[in-house]
């Protein structure tokens, strides 16, 4: 479809969806601020019905049938109106802070099923998924939302957690495998759209240098912090693969441990706890009514991305106009408690971050906003041409219309998973099998309480959610019988001659 037929459908499409809920039209992030809000004040189920509300479909229609001819839920693979990949990544937050396990599992196997969709469509088709022509038309908002890159790889590590939590533990090794996998994928990804909207600029005579959006006023800077800059990327997750390592070891799989521990160490090099591990596999096990247990500490919020304008000069009928354009800005909640240390049967543990998911977030904004620049400036010109063409053609009132759906539709966006921690750590020590004491600052006193010890392998989730504090608990009974033996300790290296 040539480009005068497609842009005028398009554009109508979007003022459509611009007054209904749950459109890709819609302000994201001011639709989850109340879902938010329940959740530090420690009101869950009040945060799910919110959450449910925001998310009705956009038209009534039959549910969709499974192979069996029963009735599914409709997802945004299903059509328009069905619910997309945020409401299932929101809802599974909300449920495993509920400690609803295998309810917060299976919505995110259905999140996950949206982005191995999206896998699966590079792996066959890249050209088709690199291209997607109506979004650099229209807006990168009417684009299926299938995670952001940092959301797809926290996504499989939520996973494994939740099947470490059910004792799950063969599910547990295949997500593992999947996140290393989707790592290399998003990385080949990245590199290809890159030439792709480059070869879309070239094409347009469009050159693009951020220096022009820092000089009308765009917070370059922030994305620039060391935080930001001691990142390899925006994607790779150091807790994916220390907990990987983790697992391995307590599992006494040790040539799998380690390399998770080195993939880690490789994203987080400062880290003391993981280099304590390196090379060390397996020295430290747990005794015979003792356990390796893992708190994974979480605090705050994932920050919000905003849309702002930015007028930049772009070519109109071989003149330069400066032209109101959108682009993402990164809003943090603010920087979020972690406490120092746990103190747990009365010994003090030191907590390490090991993900910083606002670092993260303004790391992939980086590396991605010359293409996001390249795209919205081809977008530009594209609705500049069609709204010159519609006056031409067919008068000034047609004219006026075309540039209000412009105006509509020229929004950045919004759309990101808003439950997600700001930070998450971990603390790690040997403890004894049964209840133990646990005690830990969260910035507006001392939160105590007691969690079950189970067999060799127990993993201990803590939120901090900038209010209220959720402490998990493992499926103890579910993880019992796992290990039948305890694991063979490494042989010893044998010391070097001359040594």
């Amino acid at each position: 479809m040539s480009l005068s037929r497609f842009l005028p459908i398009a554009l109508a499409g979007s003022l459509l969806l611009a007054g209904c809920a749950g459109n890709p039209l819609r302000s994201y992030d001011a639709e989850m601020q109340s879902t938010v809000t329940l959740v530090r004040t420690g009101q869950i189920d009040q945060a799910l019905d919110q959450l449910e509300k925001n998310n009705k479909p956009l038209f009534a229609s039959d549910a969709p049938r499974d192979k069996d001819g029963k009735a599914k839920e409709k997802t945004v693979l299903d059509s328009i109106s069905g619910r997309d990949i945020l409401y299932y990544l929101e809802k599974g937050e909300l449920l495993c802070l509920k400690k609803d396990y295998e309810g917060s599992r299976d919505s995110w196997l259905v999140a996950d099923e949206i982005v191995r969709t999206w896998e699966d469509e590079y792996r066959t088709n890249p050209t088709k998924v690199l291209g997607e022509i109506g979004a650099f038309l229209v807006s990168d908002r009417v684009r299926r939302y299938d995670g952001q890159d940092y959301e797809k790889v926290f996504l499989s590590a939520k996973l494994t957690l939740d099947h470490i939590l059910l004792g799950n533990f063969d599910h547990a090794r295949i997500e593992m495998k999947k996140t290393y996998e989707r790592e290399k994928l998003i990385e080949s990804f990245r590199e290809k759209e890159y030439e792709k909207i480059k070869e879309e600029q070239d094409k347009q005579g469009v050159k693009t240098d951020l220096k022009d959006l820092a000089a009308k006023g765009y917070p370059l800077d922030e994305l620039d912090s060391p935080e930001v800059r001691e990142l390899k990327n925006g994607f790779q997750n150091a807790f994916a693969h220390y907990l990987a390592g983790y697992f391995f070891e307590v599992t006494g799989e040790y040539s799998l441990a380690e390399p998770g521990y080195r993939n880690a160490l490789a994203l987080q090099p400062n880290s003391r706890l993981i280099k304590e591990k390196v090379g060390k596999v397996g020295r430290n096990q747990p005794g015979p009514n003792e356990a390796d247990v893992l708190f994974v500490v979480e605090s705050g919020f994932a920050p919000a991305w905003k849309s702002v304008t930015i007028p930049l000069p772009i070519p109109v009928n071989g003149r330069w106009v400066a032209t109101p354009l959108s682009f993402p800005v990164l809003k943090s909640e603010g920087k979020s408690f972690m406490p120092n240390s746990l103190k747990v049967n009365g010994k003090e543990l030191p907590v390490e971050t090991l993900v910083n998911v606002d670092a993260m977030a303004r790391r992939q904004l980086k590396d991605q906003l010359p293409g996001i620049m390249g795209r919205t400036m081809v977008r530009a010109i594209a609705k500049s041409a069609l709204q010159y063409q519609a006056q031409k053609n067919a008068g000034p009132v047609a004219g006026l219309l075309v540039g209000i759906a412009s105006v509509v539709t020229e929004q950045a966006d919004e759309r990101a998973w808003r439950t997600l921690p700001e930070r998450l750590a971990v603390a790690r020590a040997i403890l004894p099998r049964g209840t133990v004491p646990i005690e830990f600052q969260t910035g507006a006193g001392v939160y105590k309480t007691e969690v079950t010890v189970g067999d060799r392998l127990t993993v201990i989730p803590i939120r901090l959610a900038n209010g209220a504090v959720y402490v998990g608990q493992p499926r103890i009974e579910a993880g019992a019988g796992m290990f039948t033996e305890e694991p063979v300790k490494p042989a010893k290296r044998k010391a070097r001659a001359g040594k």
